[in-house]
């Protein structure tokens, strides 16, 4: 049969499809496929592995899993990687290929660059502030900044489950892996294949107890933050926890994860202080999650982190690599932070971004706990806490 008419069509789509034997080789890719993953022809695809798609080469083991356990996997949620490195988020579809004995000899996979979707819904929440400043009245403009103070957290909750959802499909594609292979070599009885099986089975667990620590850290850090915060009554805080805790809470936003490089560095010394965690963690994320947002537009994102000590005080300071224009520098003060927490935001200079400012400032003033914004002018905060 003449396979030209259906390249045309394969090639027609634009969705990338990817066929890949049982060793992992990409046997046939359409034209989709090639641009989306950044190479210049689908010929040039043909021959390469899978483990060249993949942001983290383990994760193949978790769409294993699924095909083995469902017998497909439908718009699973992927980090993989470009030809020149970029990463990007791919929305994969697959179903298995079989061979006679019904093992999987092979994957046919249907999947596209959901980057911009991602992106968009950021840019949906900016855009939902962004219309306060068209004149609406004091009631609208609390209700949208309530809107505003939880949207954020879907794009965390959104992606819980996909870093949750990786290594524990890792983990069980991993340990289906060993459960076959041990079986062949059980059959086979000789010394050789038994040394084989046993690097093997070295090599598995030490990355399935990879992926397990990487569950127990995002677990531990969205636990930690929740019940801290949920806490109604002063605790002994660690501040340098805190700060890990909320990093590793944020790092299941995709955005976050990926997309922003981030400098931290925090003073082993610092005392333990005693109050309320949840006006420090709320400004915390507050202010990085402004970054987030001011950054957005930039190809280079970069926050950094640091917390230090002076006599009397304990500081974290967080800033990004933005340039504050001088418009912006003279509207960034303190009554205008206020004035827009209240609901009164000087329409002229209104921006997105200031509501988690305003926010944040509003979490640490009601704790007595020193602030200080854009000093000279820089995308720079600074939060003082009495010894």
């Amino acid at each position: 049969m003449d396979q030209t008419p259906y390249n045309e069509l394969i090639n027609s789509l634009q969705d990338g499809i990817l066929i890949v034997d049982s060793v992992g080789k990409i046997l046939l890719a359409n034209r989709a496929a090639a641009k989306i993953l950044g190479y210049e022809t689908a010929e040039e695809l043909t021959g390469k592995t899978v483990d060249s798609l993949y942001a983290n080469p383990e994760d193949h083991d978790s769409l294993l899993s699924i095909l083995g356990h469902k017998g497909f996997c439908e718009k699973g949620l992927f980090d993989w990687k470009q030809k020149n490195g970029a990463t990007f988020f791919a929305e994969v579809s697959a179903q298995p290929i079989y061979d006679q004995e019904r093992h999987i000899g092979g994957i046919q996979a249907v999947f596209r660059d959901i980057t911009g979707r991602l992106k968009q819904q950021i840019d949906q929440q900016e855009s939902l502030m962004a219309a306060a400043s068209t004149g609406v009245d004091e009631s609208q403009v609390l209700d949208l900044l309530q809107v505003y103070k939880t949207n954020p957290m879907s794009l965390i909750l959104q992606g819980l489950a996909h870093n949750l959802n990786t290594p524990l499909g890792a983990i069980r594609g991993r340990a289906e892996l060993l459960q076959h292979q041990i079986k062949k070599s059980h059959a086979e009885a000789d010394l050789e294949s038994l040394k084989v099986l046993q690097g093997k089975i070295d090599k598995g667990l030490a990355e399935m107890i990879g992926q397990v620590d990487k569950v127990s850290e995002l677990i531990r850090g969205f636990a930690t933050k929740i019940a801290n915060e949920m806490y109604p009554s002063e605790v002994d805080i660690n501040l340098n926890d805190l700060i890990l805790a909320e990093l590793s809470f944020l790092d299941s936003s995709l955005y976050f994860k990926h997309k922003i490089q981030k400098n931290i560095s925090l003073d082993p010394d610092l005392p333990i202080l005693h109050g309320l965690y949840r006006p420090i963690s709320q400004a915390i994320h507050n202010i990085i999650i402004h970054s987030m947002k001011a950054t957005a537009e930039l190809p280079d994102k970069i926050l950094t982190i640091n917390t230090r000590q002076t006599p009397v005080h304990l500081v974290v300071e967080i800033s990004d690599n933005r340039k504050i224009r001088k418009n912006e520098a003279e509207y960034l003060s303190k009554p205008h932070f206020e004035s827009m927490y209240m609901g009164i935001p000087d329409e002229a200079n209104f921006s997105a971004h200031d509501i988690d400012v305003a926010l944040a400032a509003k979490c640490l003033t009601d704790a007595s706990i020193g602030f200080q914004f854009f000093p000279n002018n820089e995308a720079k905060f600074i939060i003082q806490i009495q010894k």
